[in-house]
């Protein structure tokens, strides 16, 4: 975790030496300890060795920072362009590869920042994604209706299974017997998670009929 170079304000390094991206990196690695919403300016400033006045000469305000942080955290998303991949994987490696950042970080509970998508950064994040999908001249009707399903999908599945490791930290609970139980403990596992995706894929596919889906990044 990023520290200042001493505890002391007076031995603390120089406030123009901080960046925007020192501060959110900092902000993030304290949210995988304490949790997003509880990084505060004061705390923010006590582990970078200044005072809080002086993150404001690079934040408007914490929860400036703290979108920060989950944009960053969004760089970890692999949105790279493959050349010659079919729409379908690209959906599949998007998909897992944001799931796998929350739960990197699921002790940060980074969806509690519900303002954060709003953020220049995490705008620029949807668009690298959007872009994808765009270039492989999916049909702009169907990519819109994807983007949404995608999104919801996302959003609610993310959400109850963070939710449910939160819990099973704080209750941990032997394995139910009953079937019906045995059911439900699975809803949020990996293998669920994928076979959504596989389950938005085929919708997919059925809204875009008669269309053979042959979609894919171009070839370099």
């Amino acid at each position: 975790m990023a520290k200042g170079t001493a505890g002391a304000p007076g031995n603390a390094p120089q406030t123009q030496r901080l960046t925007r991206e020192i501060i959110a990196r900092t902000a993030l690695d304290m949210a995988d300890t304490m949790g997003i919403t509880n990084v505060s300016m004061r705390k923010l400033a006590s582990e970078l060795g200044v005072t809080a006045m002086a993150l404001y000469r690079y934040y408007d305000s914490v929860d400036d920072i703290q979108a920060a942080a989950v944009a960053l955290a969004f760089t970890e998303v692999d949105t790279n362009s493959i050349p010659g991949e079919r729409w379908d994987d690209t959906m599949r490696r998007t998909m897992s590869s944001i799931r796998d950042m929350y739960l990197n970080h699921a002790a940060a509970d980074l969806l509690a920042i519900e303002g954060a998508g709003d953020s220049p950064a995490m705008q620029a994040h949807t668009e690298r994604i959007y872009s994808l999908h765009e270039a492989q001249n999916i049909p702009a009707d169907i990519l819109r209706k994807t983007w949404r399903i995608v999104d919801a999908y996302l959003g609610g599945f993310l959400k109850g299974e963070l939710l449910e490791i939160k819990n099973e930290h704080r209750h941990p609970q032997d394995s139910p017997d009953a079937e019906w139980r045995q059911t439900a403990a699975g809803a949020y596992s990996e293998e669920t998670f994928h076979d959504g995706i596989d389950i938005i894929i085929a919708g997919i596919r059925t809204m875009a009929a008669p269309d053979p889906c042959e979609w894919h990044t171009p070839k370099a």
